[in-house]
């Protein structure tokens, strides 16, 4: 470890004269760091780039687009990357470590890409990583944030003889599995990010993770949609037995099965053995971890409820029964305090917000009353990193009779059933947007970037103190998704979290 922190010699100290901050410098390692230095040496750089940057996933030609965030005025694009750099395939899941690389998936490659936005004057794309088939999400690993975790869904082609097995990695065992990589550092002589290991996780679907830790066993939670159970891997790099599979969860309910159309049989499976489960209808998509309790929390769609899970004994410790409201999704706000429950009513139209108390002695569904989302269907939504602002779009859904906006509100009057919107931002008419929030210092949101897809083409920067919007900068054709970047913000915790 401290070999490797006096090798990095690069410094990041730099103030914007607009936005008026310091910014973090880095440091070389986070704790608990991995410890690899083997590689292919990354180029040095010339003038580096310094203050917060917008990445945008240009989806009509597959480029990427990088504009330089100076305020309220005088953002402008820095560069595009070439569609030919990503192997002309579509842009997925963008994520940065705490080692100032991005990485963003190639599904259609097997592939994730690597970009280096700090040492040269633009950002540099370096390598495609070959992880597992099919990439769609990747994390930042939350106990070493210069290690990225890569969800690889499995073979999805027509007719498939494997359908949701990895088999560039797992044509053996069958099923999806997750690529871990691990970031390296920049400056001269330093080495390019490279892939630690792929693990093999047995079951089909859909892969989404979250990272157990702050005073609890470091370990990755993976959950696998069609398989319907979770997967637990060590995320202690100090352990015999990191970056293995040590258990998994089986999320089959024999009770909410018998009241399905075709229903699954809840065998008793073996935690720790090497073979499938059988698969159920439980259906888990989203899943976040609290800091506050210290579980994990688990939707599970089929059954539409949610699960608490007890990291260290892998038992559901809680379930929150969905039935009987609109909601679908959920996230959680930053401080692990609240459960957001998002949904949609069809007759009248709207988008309905709901949340879950879990500081409270018996959590229970507390349902929001906010009329400004009426005629609105649901979208995207984030939580500041300081837990004080919440922002959903309103989704261009069909049947929306309010479209093309963004609210903001103060997280802070949370008291249910009421919130306090602060402002209904109008966006630019288009066929849909994807946002993201710049937050510094304790976690305070700054600005904001919202993309206007085509036929505007276009990014929105707003000012997130009085939620107006500034400037509408060009980019690439049909932007979709939106990445906030700065040097240092994710060692910070300064990222957004929906």
């Amino acid at each position: 470890m401290e070999a490797i922190m006096k090798r990095r010699v690069v410094t990041t100290f730099s103030k914007s004269t607009v936005l008026g901050l310091a910014f973090i410098a880095l440091a070389a390692c986070d704790s608990g760091e991995s410890t690899s230095t083997t590689g292919t040496p990354a180029p040095g750089g010339s003038a580096g780039l310094s203050g917060p940057m917008v990445f945008v996933n240009n989806t009509g030609d597959k480029t990427l687009t990088s504009v330089a965030l100076k305020g309220d005025s005088g953002n402008a694009v820095v560069n595009t990357m070439e569609a030919a750099k990503f192997e002309n395939v579509a842009l997925g899941d963008m994520q940065y470590s705490s080692g100032d690389w991005i990485f963003m998936t190639l599904g259609a490659a097997n592939k994730v890409a690597t970009i280096d936005p700090l040492t040269a004057a633009t950002p540099v794309h370096e390598v495609n990583l070959p992880v597992g088939t099919r990439p769609v999400h990747l994390y930042r690993d939350r106990n070493d944030g210069e290690v990225m975790w890569i969800m690889n869904d499995g073979d999805n082609a027509p007719a498939t003889t494997t359908p949701g097995d990895d088999v560039v990695n797992c044509a053996a065992q069958g099923g999806g599995s997750v690529t871990v990589i691990h970031n390296s550092h920049l400056g001269p002589g330093a080495v390019i990010p490279q892939v630690e290991k792929t693990i093999c996780l047995l079951a089909d679907g859909h892969k989404v993770t979250a990272f157990s830790g702050d005073g609890v066993p470091k370990r990755a939670f993976v959950s696998s949609e069609v398989g319907g159970e979770i997967a637990v891997i060590d995320d202690d790099e100090a352990s015999a037995n990191y970056l293995v599979m040590i258990a998994r969860i089986d999320l089959c309910n024999t009770g909410k099965e018998a009241t399905l159309p075709t229903p699954a049989t809840c065998n008793p499976e073996n935690p720790t053995g090497t073979t499938a489960f059988t698969p159920n209808n439980a259906g888990p998509h989203g899943i976040r971890w609290s800091t506050l309790t210290k579980k994990v929390y688990s939707i599970r769609e089929g059954y539409h409820d949610i699960v608490e899970v007890d990291p260290v004994s892998f038992t559901i410790t809680n379930t929150f029964d969905l039935a009987g409201t609109p909601y679908t999704s959920y996230g959680i706000s930053s401080d692990g305090k609240h459960l957001l429950l998002r949904g949609e009513t069809i007759a009248p139209q709207g988008t309905k917000l709901g949340v879950i108390d879990l500081s409270a002695a018996t959590p229970t569904i507390a349902n929001l009353t906010i009329p400004e989302l009426d005629g609105t269907s649901p979208g995207a939504f984030k939580f500041s990193p300081d837990t004080k602002r919440f922002y959903i779009l309103a989704g261009n859904g069909a049947t929306a009779t309010k479209k093309d906006r963004l609210y903001a509100f103060d997280w802070t009057t949370l008291a249910p059933p009421t919130l306090t919107l602060l402002r209904e931002i109008p966006l630019v008419s288009t066929g849909g947007h994807g946002f993201d929030v710049l937050a510094q210092g304790a976690g305070e949101a700054k600005y904001l970037a919202v993309s206007n897809a085509a036929p505007a083409n276009s990014l929105t920067i707003i000012n997130a103190t009085d939620n107006q919007e500034k400037q509408t900068v060009p980019v690439g054709a049909n932007p979709g998704g939106v990445m906030m970047y700065e040097s240092g913000a994710a060692q910070a915790g300064n990222q957004a979290s929906s």
